[in-house]
């Protein structure tokens, strides 16, 4: 496949793209330049629509047909490419990062071996919560190697991926309910299976709207999507949480990480302990 990049003004986009699409040329796309930003509870961004911005046409056909095709675009957009890049990456295979937890434990794919540390088997498939993220990573190496959880029950609040809920089944935990508004079933389900684990269900739904959806309570709830997303879960939380349970929180920020702890002090929970990497914070109430 060839990528042929043009670079015009974002204001010319949406015409450029539909001159394209009225010659039957689809196979387009481009990056949005960009302004990250914060906001009160973590990151943002803005798009900076006074920039020029590169359009890339993906043309699959035989090398020997790529000047054609070039003369073709030449007279449509009436303008130089300032481009033209081979892409020979693989896309039917995918290889799963490699995590060092720490000395003990590693996330790989089934495929890896590692003679001197206990290893998650999993296979990322594109859901949020993969591992790699500070906040993750944080939350895992408390869930394998200090919190209790040996005949826990325990409720997984955006579980995305379900490596949360599958570190909790590694570490004990009686029972695991994966939740998450998005159908995330057969990624949690499959990572389940290449570790053998029987104990997880997953429940796909919006459980504030849907109260049927979850009636248990839980002797360890986690949410990991940000504080402004915990502040709403407070009610769903109080409710659903076993007397003496613990509730652990991440995705947090540390500029609004008193804001959210204070908010959940108001619920009857006192902090137990708070780690931070970088500027991402988790905390543990009970």
């Amino acid at each position: 496949m060839f990528i042929i990049s043009y670079k015009l003004p974002y204001a010319l986009l949406d015409s450029t793209i539909e001159t394209l699409a009225i010659n039957d040329i689809y196979n387009v796309f481009y990056e949005n330049p960009l302004e990250i930003t914060t906001d009160d509870y973590g990151y943002g961004y803005l798009e900076k629509d006074d920039e020029d911005i590169i359009l890339k046409v993906a043309f699959e056909e035989s090398k020997e047909l790529l000047d054609e095709f070039l003369i073709t675009l030449k007279n449509i957009l009436k303008i130089d490419y300032i481009n033209v890049e081979e892409n020979t990456n693989d896309y039917t295979t995918f290889e799963s990062p490699i995590i060092h937890l720490d000395d003990t434990w590693v996330i790989a794919g089934p495929e890896e071996n590692f003679d001197h540390k206990k290893k998650i088997n999993f296979i990322s498939q594109g859901a949020f919560g993969t591992g790699l993220h500070e906040t993750t990573q944080d939350i895992l190496r408390l869930l394998l190697n200090k919190l209790n959880l040996k005949n826990k029950s325990v409720l997984d609040i955006g579980t995305g991926s379900g490596i949360l809920s599958i570190a909790s089944s590694i570490a004990g935990a009686s029972s695991v309910t994966a939740v998450d508004i998005r159908d995330v079933q057969d990624e949690v389900e499959l990572n389940a299976s290449l570790n053998n684990l029987t104990n997880i269900t997953t429940i796909v739904g919006n459980i504030l709207d849907n109260t049927s959806l979850i009636q248990d309570k839980f002797d360890w709830i986690f949410i990991n999507i940000g504080g402004e997303e915990t502040k709403m879960f407070m009610n769903f939380i109080k409710s659903h949480l076993n007397h003496g349970g613990n509730l652990l929180v991440s995705g947090l920020v540390e500029w609004s990480f008193e804001e959210v702890k204070s908010n959940v002090e108001k619920y009857g929970f006192t902090l137990l302990e708070k780690h931070q990497t970088n500027e991402w914070v988790t905390a543990v109430f009970n």
